[in-house]
């Protein structure tokens, strides 16, 4: 279900993408996510906000502790 989300938001903008993953990853618990891909919270947040810049090693490393594949 996620991936279909992420998908469907990608599809519609690299905004839409990074706020997307940003619910996925509450869902799954941000401070979980954050300390599984040994990023800070606050990190997290700010990399997936609105105004995010993320790094790809940031969005592979929280994709993949989703258990979710970058292509």
């Amino acid at each position: 279900m996620a991936r279909n989300y992420l998908n469907a938001a990608l599809a519609d903008s690299e905004e839409m993408f990074l706020l997307a993953l940003r619910n996925v990853a509450e869902a799954h618990g941000i401070s979980k996510v954050a300390a599984k891909s040994s990023h800070t919270r606050e990190s997290l947040y700010r990399a997936l906000s609105k105004a995010g810049n993320p790094r790809l090693d940031t969005l592979s490393s929280v994709l993949n502790v989703l258990g979710l594949r970058w292509l």
